[in-house]
């Protein structure tokens, strides 16, 4: 009778802790379908406002869950692109593509960096000799450039603002009514050794702007509130 009574009370401690690992695995499931769910809305709502941005930062979220939800980003590289290395090829292409881009009052082409390695792209690659750099002082934000190509007209006050509005808008500064916008030449601007993408330093600075946040088109803002 002991060693039955042993061999039902051994049992019931293998069941207990059977259940508990059970039990962890269902609640590891719930969350990696939670992950994914919601990786799935966002997705839609990225498809919807055709927002690369987004897209990016939703592929990051994966990755750093894909060991519980086993997400793998060779798998959609080769469903979306046709292949890994089709996709390693077109990387710097698809980055220069997804700039946020604008017109400012006289005409000339305004673009706005997503992400950090956008921010670098354009300031080392988009760049020119008489284009204007933006960014908000003192604060994380994108970095904005004017572009005031040979051949095209002179860039007006009015266009300067518009950028100066825009290099708040996409800040940690878009909450504030003014913000001090830094500006420069593109020649001055430098890459210091080691540093992480996105960030520079200016040999020279241009003039500093005010930038009104509120001033940027109301469309702009809803899409902000929206995502």
């Amino acid at each position: 009778a002991q060693e039955e009574a042993d061999a039902l009370f051994a049992m019931g401690r293998k069941m207990k802790r059977g259940s508990k690992v059970i039990q962890e695995l269902m609640e590891g499931s719930t969350k990696a379908e939670e992950i994914l769910n919601d990786a799935q809305m966002d997705l839609e709502a990225a498809g919807k406002a055709d927002d690369e941005g987004m897209l990016v930062l939703i592929q990051e979220r994966l990755e750093r869950t894909s060991s519980k939800t086993g997400f793998q980003m060779s798998s959609l590289d080769e469903n979306i692109g046709g292949g890994q290395s089709k996709t390693k090829q077109d990387k710097n292409k698809k980055e220069n593509q997804t700039y946020r881009k604008f017109t400012s009052p006289s005409g000339l082409q305004v673009l706005v960096g997503r992400n950090k390695r956008q921010n670098e792209s354009i300031c080392f690659k988009e760049a020119r000799q008489d284009d204007v750099w933006f960014h908000a002082r003192g604060c994380p934000g994108a970095h904005v450039l004017l572009c005031v190509r040979r051949g095209s007209i002179e860039a007006k006050d009015d266009d300067l603002q518009f950028a100066a509005n825009l290099a708040a808008f996409y800040s940690d500064a878009r909450t504030e009514r003014r913000a001090q916008i830094t500006t420069a030449e593109p020649k001055h601007i430098q890459k210091p050794r080691g540093a992480p993408p996105g960030a520079v330093k200016l040999r020279e600075e241009g003039p500093t702007l005010i930038g009104k946040p509120d001033d940027v088109d109301e469309e702009l803002k809803l899409a902000r509130e929206e995502s």
